[in-house]
C-alpha cells in the first residue's frame, strides 16, 4: 500500500494528533487547514482550503488532484460545531452544520472514490452518534453527525472493496467545549485508533462501521 493519507481539519486537537501518529509511522501526510497552518514538519504537506461552499470544495479538489490522486487513505476530520441552546437554533444553523459535517465529507469521499486508489476511510463522529436523545446545546451538530453515520454504513455496503468506518470519540482533552461530567478522551488515543483501523489487516467480516472510543 502507498503510505499516504489525506486528513482534513489538521490544525485542530485531533487533526494534529492524527498527523503525528501517521508521520511517526512513516506515512506521507497531506493535511488540510483553513486559518491556522500547523508548524512545518518532515513527511507532511499542509494545504490551505476553505470548505465553506460546495464550489470552494470542488475547486480545492481539482487544484490538488495531483497530490491526492495517489492517496489510498482518507480521514474526514473536518467538522464545525454550532454550540447554541436548542430553542435558539435557526434553519441557518442546521444548514451550516450539515454542510460542514456532511456535504464536505460526501464531496471529498466521492472525489477519492472516483480518482484515487481508495482503500480506507474514517469519518469522525461523536460519542452519542446513533442514539435517540434530546440535545440541549449541539442539536444541529448531532443531527449532521447522525446523517454521516447513516451515509458511512451505506457506503460500506455500496463499496465493499473500501473499508468505511465511523469513529465516535468523546470530548477531547483540551477542547474548548467540555463535558458537564468532566470526562474526556486523549486525542492521541483517538488518533491511534484511527491509525489502527486504516492500516490494520482487513477482516473478512467487516463488523461494525461505527466504533466508539
Amino acid at each position: 500500500m502507498n503510505k499516504k493519507v489525506f486528513i482534513t481539519g489538521v490544525s485542530g486537537l485531533l487533526g494534529r494528533a492524527l498527523a503525528d501518529v501517521f508521520c511517526r509511522n512513516g506515512f506521507w501526510v497531506v493535511g488540510q487547514y483553513h486559518r491556522h497552518k500547523p508548524a512545518e514538519r518532515e513527511n507532511c504537506q499542509w494545504v490551505r482550503a476553505d470548505f465553506s461552499s460546495l464550489s470552494k470544495i470542488r475547486s480545492f479538489l481539482q487544484e490538488n488532484r495531483a497530490s491526492l490522486g495517489d492517496c489510498p487513505l482518507l480521514v474526514n476530520n473536518y467538522g464545525p460545531i454550532t454550540y447554541k441552546d436548542t430553542a435558539q437554533l435557526t434553519a441557518e444553523d442546521f444548514s451550516a452544520d450539515f454542510h460542514g459535517n456532511v456535504i464536505t465529507a460526501v464531496e471529498i469521499t466521492g472525489f477519492f472514490i472516483r480518482h484515487a486508489p481508495l482503500m480506507g476511510v474514517v469519518n469522525l463522529g461523536f460519542e452519542f452518534a446513533g442514539e435517540i436523545k434530546a440535545y440541549r446545546k449541539i442539536l444541529a451538530y448531532a443531527t449532521a453527525k447522525n446523517a454521516l453515520r447513516l451515509i458511512t454504513a451505506s457506503w460500506a455496503e455500496a463499496f465493499p472493496g473500501i473499508r468505511f468506518t465511523m469513529v465516535g470519540p468523546g470530548t477531547l482533552t483540551g477542547a474548548a467545549i467540555s463535558r458537564r461530567d468532566g470526562g474526556t478522551v486523549d486525542p492521541g488515543r483517538v488518533a491511534g485508533l484511527v491509525f489502527d483501523i486504516l492500516t490494520g489487516p482487513a477482516e473478512k467480516d467487516k463488523g461494525p462501521c461505527f466504533l466508539p472510543c
